[in-house]
């Protein structure tokens, strides 16, 4: 496999021309004064594509507004309890108060 090399400000003109070597199986060296700081290379494996639901899911997931399932059944003792005495009682009589 053969080895092209680009300075930092050189890959940031030429990234076309670098990528297109990449595709043709070339392995791209980027350096900066001398020194090697990254390899581009072919990627050697699809990424499944996620469809907008499983993003925006994943998006909840991580702002920690949802928890994703790992497709197991939940257990009834396995969810959290609430304590919710008197709230009920508390929201009637504020509706009442309208």
């Amino acid at each position: 496999m053969k080895d092209i090399y680009f300075g930092v400000r050189e890959f940031q003109a030429q990234i076309g021309r670098a990528l297109r070597a990449v595709r043709d199986g070339k392995r791209v060296i980027i350096t900066s004064r001398d020194r090697e700081v990254a390899v581009v290379t072919r990627a050697t494996a699809k990424t499944p594509k996620k469809s907008a639901l499983d993003r925006k899911l994943d998006k909840l997931a991580a702002e920690g507004f949802l928890h994703r399932g790992n497709g197991k059944r939940i257990r009834e003792e396995d969810l959290p309890t609430f304590h919710l005495d008197g709230v009920i009682e508390e929201l009637r009589r504020q509706r009442d108060r309208r």
